[in-house]
């Protein structure tokens, strides 16, 4: 009997640049890919509010590790601090290709969330609102830049 072997990728190419934040994952929500940038906000409150909803067995927020580089963005599990990444347990929470992250939302009145709209196939016409935290509001914007530098991403910053 042979053994099992597989090969764990941790980034799409290992001599590629990338940069890894360590985030809070708040929630994500589908939305129609017609979904405009008025209406984003309104997407991230939702997702917020639904978060606060949570359970005390679920915490409403979950430590992510969001890796960018210019051939994807990669959001993963952040293991604890006395675990050891494994690749049999730890699996992307999503994984996709520059072009298919489309738009970044950052509300200047909430200095340390953002949010980024990833469309999900075009089969479909949905695409998914992802809402993080930041514990260091400074991070947030470096992130942004980071993302719409790699992505060619729509930023809507918010005044309201």
């Amino acid at each position: 009997m042979e053994p099992i072997t597989f090969t764990a990728r941790r980034h799409p190419l290992p001599n590629e640049a990338s940069v890894d934040f360590g985030l809070q994952l708040v929630g994500s929500l589908p939305v129609h890919s017609l979904t405009t940038m008025p209406m984003l906000p309104w997407v991230v409150a939702e997702v917020r509010r639904l978060s606060g909803q949570s359970s005390k067995k679920e915490p409403g927020t979950k430590p992510v590790r969001l890796c960018v580089s210019p051939s994807g963005l990669r959001c993963e599990p952040e293991p604890g601090k006395s675990q050891q990444w494994d690749p049999l347990i730890c699996s992307s929470i999503f994984e996709c290709k520059p072009q298919r992250v489309h738009k970044l939302i950052h509300n200047s009145h909430d200095p340390s969330y953002f949010a980024c709209l990833i469309k999900n196939d075009a089969a479909n016409q949905q695409s998914i609102c992802y809402v993080f935290k930041a514990d260091d509001q400074t991070k947030v914007t470096f992130v942004c830049s980071s993302l719409q530098d790699s992505f060619e991403a729509t930023w809507l910053f918010c005044e309201s």
